[in-house]
């Protein structure tokens, strides 16, 4: 069985496409990708170069979104070295949405997982086996989602960010930071996740000061002038002033900390 490809889409030479692989009108398939078995590319979707879609996943559907039709021009834009695994499905914007779904480069999508109309996800993240992201969420660089968890309209996840296993995000959780549970809290920072990125231990103490002032605690509550002046001595630290940063823009609220992070020192700097 060969491949189905639309003739308004355009193929790259070097693109591999397997038996029973469709490409919808409109396509790009960039250098080096791998089309397997059964693999769909929806209508107005490009990939960059080298990336890897796997057997049964849709890749550039039609919303999920009772107020966008099937002909509406939205797209799907994928950076390079993107892998799709199986059954993976990643929406096209929405017509009220921006149109656009967006995912940068070198992001590892697992068997199942799901991202949603008019999402934006930046480089090297990693959404494990089952995620779901609603539409309109934001997953920033290199944060990473385990199995089942899922994330509410319009939710951004900062970089460096680990959500948990089946947690359930409704809240923005913060760079860095470790968001666990159903109705997901934070439970300090990303400890390992920022070692293995090679954070330094000043730089990791920083954010894990920052944390403990903006966001447990007395100081949280009371933002007097000997806090904002400590925030301000952290913020000489470029990750310090992400994490403010990124507190100051959201428009959902934040993930509450945990009591064990307010009462123990579990983020643990070190």
């Amino acid at each position: 069985m060969r491949a189905l490809v639309d003739p308004s889409a355009r193929v790259d030479a070097t693109a591999q496409l397997a038996a029973g692989v469709v490409v919808g009108a409109g396509a790009v398939i960039g250098p080096g990708c791998v089309l397997h078995p059964y693999a769909i590319v929806g209508p107005n979707t490009t990939l960059g170069a080298g990336c890897h879609v796997h057997s049964f996943a849709v890749i550039g559907a039609d919303a999920q979104d009772r107020r966008t039709p099937s002909d509406a021009p939205t797209r799907l834009v994928c950076g390079p070295d993107n892998v799709f695994r199986e059954h993976v499905t990643v929406s096209r914007g929405s017509a009220h949405g921006g149109g656009v779904t967006r995912l940068g480069a070198g992001n590892l999508l697992m068997a199942g997982a799901h991202v949603g109309h008019d999402c934006m996800l930046g480089d090297a993240v990693t959404l494990a086996n089952g995620v779901s992201l609603a539409g309109h969420v934001e997953i920033h660089d290199r944060a990473g989602l385990g199995g089942h968890a899922a994330v509410h309209q319009f939710a951004r996840v900062g970089a460096l960010a680990f959500v948990a296993a089946n947690a359930m995000v409704s809240q923005d959780v913060p760079p860095y930071c470790l968001a666990v549970g159903d109705h997901a809290r934070l439970y300090g920072l990303n400890v390992t996740g920022l070692r293995r990125a090679g954070l330094p231990r000043d730089v990791r103490d920083a954010l894990h000061r920052a944390f403990r002032l903006r966001l447990t605690g007395p100081a949280a509550r009371r933002r007097d002038a000997v806090t904002l002046a400590e925030l301000e001595a952290l913020s000489a630290h470029a990750e310090v002033r992400s994490f403010l940063g990124f507190l100051a823009e959201g428009r959902r609220g934040v993930c509450r900390a945990h009591r064990a992070a307010q009462a123990v020192d579990s983020a643990g700097p070190g």
